[in-house]
């Protein structure tokens, strides 16, 4: 609504903790999007990776995958799959809740793809 663009403007504690939860994800996904590219030497496949990629880790802890999972899984499997899911850690820090687990999480994907980009484009300098 227009009152929540306004109060965006002037900087509301809801556009913050929303900014904060979307600049972790698109971190995220920017830092997996540059792992995927040093892999590939083409764009456009590297980009159809990370999209499917992003899809799929977005939807990991959706109750549908967790249904599918369920069906044939062990409950261990199932929680790791839902613990995996952008959008559940999204959701909490944009319901109001800035979780420190969700920090860490984001920003060890972050991390983690970014160490793995570096050591990709050192090993392909080498060969």
């Amino acid at each position: 609504t227009a009152y929540e663009i306004a109060s965006c403007l002037v900087g509301s504690e809801m556009c913050i903790r929303d900014s904060i939860g979307s600049a972790l994800m698109a971190g995220a996904y920017l830092a997996i999007g540059s792992m995927i590219s040093a892999c590939t030497k083409n764009q456009v496949i590297a980009f159809v990776i990370t999209t499917a990629t992003c899809f799929v880790l977005t939807l990991a802890g959706s109750p549908v995958i967790l249904d599918f999972f369920s069906a044939w899984a062990s409950a261990d499997i199932v929680q790791a799959v839902g613990n995996f899911g952008f959008l559940p850690h999204f959701q909490s820090i944009q319901r109001g809740v800035i979780d420190f687990r969700d920090v860490i999480f984001f920003g060890s994907i972050i991390i983690i793809a970014l160490i793995a980009n570096a050591v990709i484009i050192d090993w392909r300098k080498a060969t």
